[in-house]
């Protein structure tokens, strides 16, 4: 949580040097589907053709995989269909990133590579509404610090507004997962297991928090 305050407040310093900035929003694919919204900072120094993007994005997610073998061959997909649980997952992420803005490519979009850092907050888990298991819900978390690489392209609409294409991939690192159950009296328990764990593999291997993350969005920006 701190990795991601730092990076924001990192942000915020950078947006307040620059000379012009705009409001990006979008939608579109990142592990599920979901949006973005973000603010550009441009010409932060004269001469220099760099930008900075904060943001923060959503996106569904598979939370827990469907063909996770929990023994003799029965998959998770299997329990879960038998059961009629209710599962559920999401990850919200905060972005910052640099962009190269080169000049004089003469083409009709305004193509910009960039490079950044990345905190998400994946979250997911199932519920039991019928009662089948002891464990009435369960809930699993991670916090992951990541990397990120891609290319934005902005074609003016008007003077001011501008379609906006945002093709990337971003990658995470392991993180330690915080698991909470519930029974069925409403009795909540709580443990975590870290990469290096004994059973952390397991776990990683029936949890999807991300990994390689394909990113295509499509939006619009309006620049101050």
């Amino acid at each position: 949580m701190k990795k991601g305050l730092l990076a924001a407040l990192a942000g915020f310093l950078t947006l307040a040097m620059a000379q012009k900035f705009s409001v990006e929003a979008g939608a579109g694919f990142y592990g599920g589907f979901g949006g973005q919204l973000a603010v550009v900072a441009e010409d932060l120094a004269p001469g220099l053709p760099l930008g900075v993007r904060l943001g923060v994005g959503f996106a569904t997610s598979d939370a827990l995989d469907d063909g996770y073998d929990l023994g003799g061959g029965t998959t998770w997909g299997d329990v879960k269909e038998a059961g009629k649980f209710s599962e559920w997952g999401q990850n919200v992420t905060l972005s910052l990133d640099v962009l190269y803005k080169p000049s004089g490519l003469g083409l009709p979009v305004e193509v910009a590579p960039y490079f950044g850092v990345r905190y998400n907050f994946f979250s997911g888990g199932y519920t039991d509404p019928e009662d089948n298991l002891t464990i009435k819900a369960q809930t699993i978390s991670s916090n992951q610090l990541g990397l990120g690489l891609g290319v934005r392209a902005a074609y003016p609409l008007m003077p001011n507004l501008s379609l906006v294409g945002d093709l990337g991939v971003d990658y995470y690192f392991q993180a330690c997962f915080t698991r909470v159950e519930e029974d069925d009296s409403g009795n909540k328990s709580q443990s975590s297991v870290c990469p290096g764990d004994s059973g952390y593999e397991d776990v990683n291997k029936f949890v999807t928090q991300p990994e390689w993350v394909l990113k295509l969005r499509l939006g619009a920006a309006y620049r101050f």
